[in-house]
């Protein structure tokens, strides 16, 4: 039984450095894409207009290590409901070991389900849903939406770890909304079309935000 037990550690050795191999040729010859974010936002984006620009939590940066970074925030001018629009560009190995969903049931929010994956209709985009409950039940809950992008679209794949290993760099686009428990699916579509609005603008040329007055910067 030993020469058996021997050949099969063997075997499942040499597939780990296979592996890793193909892992690491993979990340040399994928075109690495900028570590700049590859995109800003209009002042509307459809009913929605931009209201505040600020910056995600200095320490989250660092956990990320985010090499460059905004937050917008945009308000409906129809229902006066609020998300708040993050992109994160970086190495790829912080932006998928730190998932959104988790760093928040850390704090205020407990999940009660897994994210589902969402494809934007006639597009190849993918992104991950979840909808978090708060701990106090007087506070708002909190749908997040989240995707990388990897140089050819954007993906949410269910182990990103793995699943994106080949790539060097990512951005990750991520928009969050409160809103009160219950409200889950009414968020879940005001998410999608946010998407779909971002997406809409941002194919083809980076859009140019029109010569309008600043909003406030702000720390969200």
């Amino acid at each position: 039984m030993m020469p058996t037990k021997l050949t099969r550690l063997r075997a499942a050795l040499l597939g780990c450095g296979l592996a890793l191999t193909s892992c690491l040729i993979t990340a040399a010859s994928h075109p690495t894409m900028p570590q700049k974010c590859a995109f800003e936002l209009p002042q509307m984006l459809g009913a929605w207009k931009l209201v505040q620009q600020g910056s995600p939590d200095e320490s989250e940066l660092k956990i990320l290590q985010a090499t460059d970074h905004w937050q917008r925030v945009y308000q409906c001018q129809e229902t006066n409901r609020i998300v708040v629009v993050t992109l994160i560009a970086g190495a790829a190995g912080p932006l998928v070991s730190h998932q959104p969903e988790v760093c928040y049931a850390r704090n205020e929010f407990s999940s009660h389900s897994d994210a589902r994956i969402w494809t934007v209709p006639e597009r190849r985009d993918m992104f991950r849903m979840q909808t978090l409950e708060p701990r106090q039940i007087t506070q708002p809950a909190l749908t997040v939406v989240y995707a990388w992008h990897d140089g050819d679209r954007w993906r949410a794949p269910r182990f990103p770890r793995l699943q994106l290993a080949g790539n060097a760099t990512l951005q990750r686009l991520q928009i969050t909304m409160r809103h009160p428990g219950g409200g889950a699916g009414d968020a879940e579509a005001t998410m999608q079309q946010m998407v779909q609005l971002i997406l809409n603008a941002t194919d083809g040329p980076v859009p140019q935000v029109a010569s309008q007055p600043t909003p406030p910067t702000v720390s969200l």
